[in-house]
């Protein structure tokens, strides 16, 4: 019983420190970001990155899908429209590297600061 408590308390302890890690992985799937990224490709993901500063043109970010929630992008930020006023811009537009075959901000929008996930830190 005492093992079981135990294998028990470490799941839930790997579990948690997965959950608040500060580097996640995400996939590249399709070919919007193409050549930089290509379908498939791994991503680690550093969800810290912009706690203390506000996302920067040209980054490479993860975000929530703002048709699909569950569903994650990959996008590089190309335009802060508030910029100019404020430094901790609200919204951002983001674009994939292969126009044609990227359903981005010219679909949908820019996007708020609160649906990005985090910049994209290392491929692997």
């Amino acid at each position: 019983m005492r093992a079981a408590s135990a294998l028990l308390a470490f799941f839930a302890a790997a579990v948690a420190a997965w959950r608040w890690s500060p580097v996640r992985r995400y996939s590249v799937e399709g070919p919007s970001m193409e050549p930089a990224f290509a379908d498939g490709d791994r991503v680690l993901v550093n969800r810290v990155a912009y706690m203390r500063q506000a996302p920067c043109i040209g980054d490479v970010v993860v975000l929530r899908d703002p048709e699909q929630p569950a569903r994650h992008l990959i996008k590089r930020i190309v335009l802060a429209p508030d910029l100019a006023k404020d430094p901790a811009p609200a919204s951002f537009y983001v674009l994939g590297d292969n126009g044609p075959m990227s359903r981005d901000s010219r679909h949908f929008g820019a996007v708020p600061r609160r649906a990005i996930i985090g910049r994209v830190w290392r491929r692997y």
